[in-house]
């Protein structure tokens, strides 16, 4: 037994070491293998799902498929979506092993994407081509898809850095990103960037500029009422990621980004700044205002594109309101994302200083992690009774906004359907407001990474009927293409 406890502990090491995902991946296995957990994986028998049922509807998938039966598929796979999908999203399915969860899991999910590819590939008796991808369009409607969101952070935000290039290097980034504060940097240099280009962000990240900090001098500090230079601060953005609108960014990448900005008054409402609600609005704007951290940065008038003074023409947007940091309201604006881009699934990558210590034992399994984390609830539910508390008797003064808005970073919710946090390292709080070096950058790179490689089989097994719904409608649009441009 002692000989067991102590090679686990130093496999869990080596995976803390691991510099990719394809060792960290031979580790894990070796993990699985010395706690029993592969058989786990390979018995299909569990409470968790209806082992029968699934078979049933993978064996039905085979027959039509083996038949030719378009149509009978088409139903199968309607049903068997509808029953299964609440199952096989379930997180505790993804508890129990390292590198994935129940082999049936994987055997449904390679049907059901053999099932659509057939569909999509195969003639459906009496649909045109042209209507297929009509129903593909709106089953991906009806179905959704996934988004990647990036916490604010300060410098630990350059951590997003290492969970977005472990996405990449996948395959698994989500095409639908939103960020705030730092997350809005890091969504923002990735959404601009065509695929060419953001391959070369993610192999080459010694050419991204580091220096957004700078400290006022004190003089100005108490003069301006914020501590850093906001102009330093938007050279940082433009040497990253340029001036570009949201529609021109949307056009650019294929990707669409989406930034969270706090208002400074308390009767207007978080806004989500996209290609659809303000495609004229310039990405660098939205992401200073993202930034603007009430005592660090002042408040930020948004910049729109004005096309009547030519390419780089630029204009206020709104300009009455002033706008802060999207962490204060809306870290993590997954309402708003749903309806703005019918998400199903969120992968949430976590960072903000003020969070962590609240949520540092999310994944941790065992009953002393069990009792961390009711401990840490109980303490975050007091927090936020005693600010609403607080905020109540000041009713007006000074100090009501304040208030106010400490009582919406206490009580806002800052995790999703999946989650990516970045590691709780008190020592690593002195840096949380300082320049990274490049060694640093190197260090919260390998810290996203790292934490996002634990979370790729529940992210690919989670996104990838939304994956197989990409695939097959933009081969059905080429397809229709062909048609159109066939001679009659």
């Amino acid at each position: 037994m002692n000989d067991i406890k102590k090679q686990r502990r130093k496999l869990e090491k080596q995976l803390t070491e691991a510099s990719s995902y394809q060792q960290w991946l031979d580790i894990a296995k070796q993990l699985d293998e010395l706690e029993g957990t592969l058989s786990w994986r390979e018995e299909s028998g569990c409470e968790l799902l209806h082992e029968k049922l699934i078979r049933e509807h993978i064996d039905a998938m085979v027959h039509c498929r083996n038949k030719g039966d378009t149509r009978g598929l088409t139903r199968v796979l309607q049903e068997s979506l509808y029953r299964h999908l609440g199952e096989i999203a379930n997180p505790d399915l993804y508890a129990v092993a390292w590198t994935g969860t129940k082999y049936l899991v994987t055997e449904f999910l390679d049907e059901v994407e053999r099932s659509m590819d057939f569909i999509c590939d195969h003639k459906m008796p009496g649909v045109t081509d042209q209507q297929k991808l009509r129903l593909f369009r709106d089953a991906e409607r009806v179905y959704g898809r996934p988004a990647l969101m990036l916490s604010g952070g300060a410098a630990f935000g350059v951590y997003h850095i290492g969970v977005t290039r472990a996405l990449w290097q996948q395959g698994l980034l989500p095409d639908v990103i939103a960020g705030s504060s730092m997350g809005a940097i890091v969504a923002g240099a990735i959404c601009t960037r065509n695929n060419p280009e953001l391959e070369r962000f993610f192999n080459e990240p010694g050419e991204i500029h580091l220096d957004a900090f700078r400290w006022l001098e004190p003089d100005r500090i108490w003069r301006k009422r914020h501590a850093m230079d906001q102009s330093q601060l938007l050279h940082h953005i433009h040497t990253n990621i340029g001036s570009t609108s949201f529609r021109e960014a949307a056009e650019h990448s294929g990707r669409t980004l989406n930034i969270s900005v706090s208002p400074t008054r308390t009767r207007q409402k978080p806004r989500l700044l996209n290609s659809l609600a303000s495609p004229e609005v310039l990405v660098d704007s939205a992401i200073l205002a993202s930034c603007a951290v009430p005592g660090i940065y002042p408040p930020v008038t948004l910049q729109a594109r004005d096309n009547d003074r030519g390419k780089n023409g630029k204009k206020p947007y709104m300009p009455t309101e002033r706008w802060i940091d999207g962490s204060v309201h809306g870290d993590l604006p997954l309402m708003r994302m749903a309806r703005l881009h019918n998400v199903n699934r969120t992968i949430v990558s976590q960072a903000n200083p003020h969070v962590l210590p609240f949520i540092s034992h999310h994944h941790d399994r065992g009953a002393g992690a069990s009792a961390k984390q009711a401990a840490a609830s109980i303490l975050h539910a007091q927090v936020a009774t005693a600010l609403e508390l607080t905020r109540d008797r000041w009713s007006s003064g000074i100090l009501r906004p304040l208030l106010e808005q400490a009582h919406a970073m206490a009580t806002q919710t800052y995790l999703g359907d999946i989650n990516v946090q970045f590691p709780f390292r008190p020592l690593l709080y002195r840096k949380v407001l300082a320049n990274p070096s490049r060694k640093d950058l190197e260090m919260f790179i390998r810290l996203g990474e790292q934490a996002t490689w634990p979370r790729l089989p529940m992210i690919r097994d989670q996104t990838r009927i939304s994956r197989t719904f990409s695939n097959c409608i933009a081969r059905l649009e080429k397809a229709c293409a062909a048609n159109d441009k066939a001679p009659e």
